[in-house]
């Protein structure tokens, strides 16, 4: 009781009321009158514009401050205008630091932010079905998220109004913006979650700097320290909370997928980790990269692509691999999305990082034991799933990653005509065949050739003169080959990329598999190589046209299924008015 009282005497009288409990006047009692005084959001709008070059001011003071030992190299918003983003560079070692550069708030607003959060802690409630039902969103995690962004709006324009006259020096978007970043957002790594250059996000442990995976400077660390222990282990429960699941000293590991699909890895305290609490965050976009956006990026050439557009259609299984973060699972998906829009797909992952526009597609995900004795009690592997697979009679079957027993049901169901697509750590086409025939994997080798195309995936460095470093950093598909043999002689060339010419070479005239389709349809193999060419041509057409999304791209290559020579025309002739 001495504790609730102590907590209501820092609230301002005009929000206690004189019953015995103390309790706080009703933000709905409260309202009255609301419709005479400005709205939140007229309030929010005015002082953005008022407030604007203070705010500017603010932000380039410290930048002025750091200015003695670093240089900025890039400046983009993340939330306009309270939050922005440096990448800075040492003067003297050269050495790149990601600043988050955000408006702090005053004595006055943080006293008024925390009386607002005991507010807050007094009137939240959990959203009805009726009110759910009438909320934007298309799960019932964007419902809630905007039902608390509406009720944390509603309870700081109350206290706007009730406060007006008492409080001074107070700027109320300012106090909004917290409130929302950490209530609806992810608090201090708030910023570093929507920043779309990054792809993860690494926090080493207690009064360490946070480090990111920027895509144009690669890991680089940040300005962000979690400088006491309890800051950092509340860090990881909000994390644990927004995943759905638990951590704590008993279960101090975590593994798990955030409401926007991102990956989190995390330990808590010091169970495991000698420096305490520390989280891992793999990033992953909300719209996947289509086979045109991999064009215009340089991933891969029109002649690449339109290959495997026809390695797809025609249901042949290909393996990507690659090193962590090469952009395997990216590729993955670009030319799953090239597959015929009436095959029955059935993909399979630890998490949900495929997007398909698909409809007849079933995605199955692993699930962990929830034994708390070690046993492995509930446990749903992967090997289960593509046993369980096979079930559904499905066209092809798309394992995010093979690394263990999986990997011999899946060539199981390749043996017995199912087409598939799946990824594997490995670098070299004879490193990928040792795995596979290695335990725990374990495919014989006479299943290899089962395989008809595969095909490696880098980051490689390319010269940049408008980079400080004189470089950048690209991902690129720097071999595809044709398996005709369980050896790694045993494979055919069909296109590498030249590091000399920063250049695809192309030789898919040598194709096997080509000469196969072709005796499937009854075509020469002139003829199929020729109907590459039309393909290359289509999605030269759809990357000159801005055709880059891949819910825009599925529509045109699902047509192009059911009506090639009308689609292939209208790209022809665009292309031609274009040259002219």
């Amino acid at each position: 009781m001495r504790r609730f009282l102590k907590k209501l005497s820092r609230l301002p009288s005009s929000l206690r009321s004189g019953d015995k409990g103390g309790r706080p006047v009703s933000p709905r009692q409260a309202s009255r009158g609301l419709e005479e005084s400005e709205s939140l959001d007229e309030v929010i709008k005015r002082e953005e514009i008022a407030l604007r070059p203070a705010i500017e001011a603010s932000l380039d003071a410290k930048l002025l401050r750091l200015s003695v030992v670093y240089k900025p190299v890039k400046t983009y918003s993340i939330e306009d205008p309270w939050a922005r983003v440096i990448i800075l560079q040492h003067k003297d070692t050269g050495e790149y630091l990601y600043y988050v550069n955000e408006v702090e708030m005053n004595k006055t607003e943080q006293d008024t932010y925390n009386r607002i959060m005991e507010i807050l802690n007094w009137e939240l409630r959990h959203p009805t079905e009726e009110e759910l039902k009438s909320l934007p969103g298309a799960t019932i995690a964007e419902k809630e998220r905007e039902f608390l962004v509406r009720q944390i709006k509603r309870i700081v324009n109350i206290y706007r109004i009730r406060m007006a006259s008492d409080i001074e020096e107070v700027s109320w978007s300012k106090i909004l913006y917290y409130m929302i970043r950490n209530n609806v957002g992810y608090g201090p790594i708030d910023v570093l979650m929507k920043d779309e250059y990054l792809e993860d996000i690494s926090c080493d442990g207690v009064g360490r700097p946070v480090y990111v995976w920027h895509q144009e400077y690669e890991s680089i660390k940040s300005n962000i320290i979690f400088e006491d222990e309890r800051q950092l282990d509340h860090m990881i429960l909000l994390l644990a909370h927004r995943a759905g699941k638990h951590i704590s000293v008993a279960f101090p590991v975590l593994d798990a997928v955030l409401p926007e699909g991102h990956r989190v890895a995390a330990t808590f305290r010091r169970e495991v980790s000698t420096q305490g609490s520390t989280f891992t965050i793999r990033k992953f976009k909300a719209t996947p990269l289509s086979i045109v956006d991999l064009i215009i990026g340089g991933t891969l050439s029109p002649e690449i692509a339109a290959y495997l557009w026809l390695m797809a259609e025609y249901r042949m299984p290909g393996i990507i691999m690659g090193v962590t973060g090469s952009g395997k699972t990216t590729t993955l998906n670009a030319i799953a999305t090239l597959l015929r829009p009436n095959v029955k797909i059935v993909t399979i992952e630890d998490t949900p990082e495929i997007k398909l526009p698909h409809e007849n597609w079933v995605q199955l995900v692993s699930r962990p034991s929830f034994s708390v004795t070690g046993e492995s009690r509930g446990e749903i592997s992967l090997y289960d799933l593509v046993r369980v697979s096979l079930r559904y009679r499905p066209d092809v079957i798309i394992v995010g990653e093979v690394r263990g027993e999986e990997a011999y049901v899946l060539f199981q169901a390749l043996a017995t005509g199912h087409g598939g697509l799946t990824t594997i750590h490995s670098e070299t086409i004879e490193a990928m065949i040792r795995r596979l025939t290695s335990p725990p994997m374990n495919i014989p080798e006479g299943y290899i050739p089962l395989l008809k195309f595969a095909l490696a995936v880098k980051r490689v460095r390319l010269p940049d003169p408008t980079s400080p470093e004189g470089h950048r950093i690209v991902r690129k598909v720097t071999d595809v080959w044709e398996i005709t043999g369980p050896s790694s002689n045993e494979v055919i060339e069909v296109a590498r990329w030249n590091p000399f010419t920063k250049e695809h070479e192309h030789y898919i005239e040598n194709s096997v598999a080509v000469e196969e389709i072709g005796k499937l349809v009854g075509l020469t193999k002139d003829e199929v190589l020729t109907e590459v060419d039309r393909r290359k041509l289509v999605l030269i057409w759809m990357a000159k046209s801005g055709i880059r999304r891949y819910r825009e791209v599925a529509p045109i290559i699902f047509k192009y299924y059911y009506n090639p020579n009308e689609v292939y025309e209208k790209a022809a002739k665009e292309l031609k008015m274009d040259a002219i």
